[in-house]
């Protein structure tokens, strides 16, 4: 190697040094202070002894408020976010709202990090129970046949599936304090029972292999995603929403035109005997006033 190509050799290797030499200082300077954030260790210390349930700190980021930090915690394996400041002051658990749009900022990033992946999805269809309707937008509803609010949820899929404007993939998750709520599902499943079976909590001693496998798989990952009850609404873009959707919000989430105001019909007027009275009057007036022609 010449004089020359050992010159450039080092001062290139001193260049590339000194680049790394920063970068690894950056980073380290950005995990430690994580924009004013607390580290997961020291939330941990703090937080385990007040909920004292399994926790998991899953990530953390600053908000676009001041000395506030958003934290994704899972907690007895659901997915919360929480509200701290960077020396762990206080731990907020609640929905915060932006005032100027009015948007749920704790739900949109709760969406964000329960988000399923392409693949996930397209997994959906392998814990789908049953579908009903032929529309082109598809959305898959996490359901459990002794949940009142799900019956809610089901009614309106149901008139959506029906009048064709959408197609719901119907996913069995008994919730395990409901009594006899798995070996229902696996029945729905095993006797093909459908949407009609969902409604009436059908049940039967059927409690075939197949059934069975589907609706202890679709336990395991409902649990893996942190999906603890029911109803839940799993759109094709991979958001989860749990809770009950009304009608408008349910269009408005999948591109669909708002419902058709309901016209109201007026009420008969009940008539008192009084009324009744007092008409027989007038058109008895009227009669004297407007004697009938003669031809």
């Amino acid at each position: 190697m010449t004089k020359l190509n050992i010159v450039l050799f080092r001062k290139h290797w001193l260049v590339i040094l000194s680049l790394s030499m920063f970068l690894a200082f950056f980073l380290i300077v950005s995990q430690v202070m994580c924009d004013g954030c607390p580290s997961e260790k020291d939330l941990l210390e703090k937080i385990q002894p007040i909920v004292k349930r399994e926790v998991e700190i899953k990530g953390i980021r600053p908000t676009a408020y001041k000395g506030l930090c958003e934290i994704h915690v899972r907690i007895s394996g659901r997915d919360n976010i929480m509200y701290t400041n960077p020396d762990n002051d206080f731990f907020v658990f609640g929905h915060l709202i932006e005032s100027k749009t009015g948007d749920n900022l704790t739900r949109k990033a709760l969406e964000k990090y329960t988000k399923l992946s392409p693949k996930e999805v397209k997994n959906l269809k392998s814990y789908t129970a049953f579908s009903i309707g032929k529309g082109l937008v598809e959305v898959f509803y996490v359901t459990d046949p002794q949940c009142p609010y799900c019956k809610k949820g089901e009614a309106i899929l149901k008139k959506l599936s029906e009048a064709g404007e959408i197609k719901t993939h119907f996913i069995l998750y008994p919730l395990s304090f409901h009594k006899n709520a798995k070996e229902q599902c696996i029945s729905i499943i095993c006797d093909k029972k459908g949407i009609q079976g969902l409604e009436s909590e059908y049940q039967s001693e059927n409690q075939c292999a197949s059934g069975k496998n589907k609706v202890e798989a679709t336990i395991l990952f409902m649990k893996e995603k942190g999906i603890t009850g029911t109803p839940g609404y799993i759109f094709t873009d991979g958001i989860i929403h749990t809770g009950l959707l009304r009608e408008p919000n349910l269009r408005e989430r999948l591109g669909l035109p708002p419902p058709k105001p309901v016209k109201e019909t007026p009420k008969p007027v009940k008539e008192t005997p009084g009324s009744v009275k007092e008409k027989s009057k007038n058109a008895k007036k009227a009669d004297d006033t407007n004697p009938p022609q003669k031809k």
